[in-house]
C-alpha cells in the first residue's frame, strides 16, 4: 500500500504518480493508494501510462484530460487506459479517493487476463474518459474489493501473497467489466456511435495531421458530411475540429523548435503549411510568439 496525500506532491506543480511509484525501492507490478488532497494551491497530481481505477470516497475535484475538464464527486468511478493521461486540477479540503495502479503487462500473469484486458478496452472505447456514476450497492461492493487491495496480505500468508494479489485483481478487473457492461447497456444507440466517431476521428488525425489540416479530409474518410463530424466532436469533447487539429499542430511545431536543428522553413514544409509565412502565423496565433522568437527562448 502506498499512502499520499497533498504535501506528497506540494513541491511540484505536475506530480507523476508514475514517476513516485518508480522511485520506490520495492517495484510492483500493482499499486493500490489513498489519496487526500486540499486545494494544494494549484498543484496537479498527474495520472499516465497504466491502467488507473479511482474511486472517490469523498468530496469533490477537477479532473483534466488533454479536451476538457470533469468534475469527480463520491461514488464517481474513474477509469484510465494507458492512452490517457489526465491531471487532478483542483480538490476541495475534504476530497479522497482510493487510486489502483496495474501495470498493463500485469494482465499477462493474471488467470484468463488477456480476455479480461480486451473486454476493458472494448468496453472504455466507448467513453472519452470513463467517469461512471455508481449507486450506493455498487459503490460499497467495489469499495470492498479495494479496501482489501488496500491492506494487502498479512505476514501470515506470505507464501501465497502473490497468488492472492492476482486473485483479488482479477477479481476488481472482473467487477468493472461487469459495471461497464451494465453501464453500456443504458448507452444510447446514438451515443455509442457518437462514441466510435470520434475515437475513429482521432486515430486518422493522429496519422494524417502533418498533411491534411481541413475538416472535408478527416470526414471524407470517415464517409460522413463535415456538418455531422463536426457536431459529433462539439458535443463530444466541447471543442470544434479545427481545435484539435491546431492542438496537435502546436505541439508538433513546439517539439520541432524546440528539439531539432530544422529550420523554421523545413518545419513548415514538415507539417503541411504552404509556406513559411502562413506557419508563422498560426504558430503567432496559437502561442504569442514567433517561431524564431519561440526558438530563441528555449536556447537561452
Amino acid at each position: 500500500m502506498v499512502y499520499l496525500c497533498a504535501d506528497k506532491w506540494s513541491d511540484n506543480v505536475d506530480f507523476s504518480f508514475l514517476e513516485y511509484i518508480n522511485g520506490l525501492k520495492e517495484q510492483q507490478s500493482v499499486y493500490s493508494c489513498v489519496v487526500d488532497s486540499d486545494s494544494s494551491d494549484g498543484k496537479r497530481m498527474v495520472l499516465s501510462e497504466g491502467f488507473y481505477f479511482v474511486l472517490v470516497t469523498n468530496g469533490t475535484a477537477l479532473v483534466e484530460d488533454s479536451y476538457r475538464k470533469y468534475a469527480l464527486e463520491k461514488y464517481d468511478l474513474l477509469i484510465l487506459t494507458p492512452s490517457i493521461t489526465v491531471a487532478f486540477d483542483t480538490a476541495d479540503t475534504g476530497f479522497s479517493m482510493i487510486c489502483v495502479y496495474i501495470e498493463p503487462a500485469y494482465f499477462d500473469t493474471l488467470p484468463d487476463g488477456q480476455p479480461m484486458y480486451n473486454q476493458l478496452v472494448r468496453f472504455l472505447g466507448s467513453y472519452t474518459l470513463p467517469v461512471l456514476r455508481l449507486d450506493s450497492a455498487g459503490y460499497a461492493y467495489l469499495k470492498q474489493t479495494l479496501d482489501l487491495l488496500l491492506a494487502g496480505c498479512p505476514d501470515s500468508y506470505c507464501l501465497n501473497r502473490e497468488g492472492i494479489g492476482r486473485h483479488l485483481c482479477s477479481f476488481l478487473l472482473l467487477q468493472v467489466a461487469n459495471i461497464l457492461h451494465q453501464d453500456s447497456e443504458h448507452t444510447s444507440v446514438s451515443v455509442r456511435r457518437s462514441g466510435e466517431v470520434f475515437r475513429n476521428f482521432k486515430k486518422l488525425l493522429v496519422e494524417h495531421y502533418r498533411t491534411h489540416h481541413h475538416i472535408s479530409f478527416y470526414a471524407g474518410k470517415l464517409n460522413i458530411s463535415t456538418t455531422y463530424l463536426s457536431r459529433i466532436v462539439k458535443r463530444v469533447t466541447g471543442r470544434t475540429v479545427y481545435f484539435h487539429v491546431s492542438e496537435i499542430l502546436c505541439a508538433e511545431a513546439r517539439r520541432l523548435l524546440g528539439c531539432t536543428d530544422l529550420d523554421i522553413k523545413e518545419i513548415a514544409d514538415r507539417l503541411g503549411f504552404s509556406d513559411q509565412s502562413a506557419f508563422g502565423k498560426f504558430f503567432l496565433k496559437k502561442t504569442g510568439v514567433s517561431p524564431l522568437k519561440f526558438r530563441l527562448r528555449k536556447t537561452e
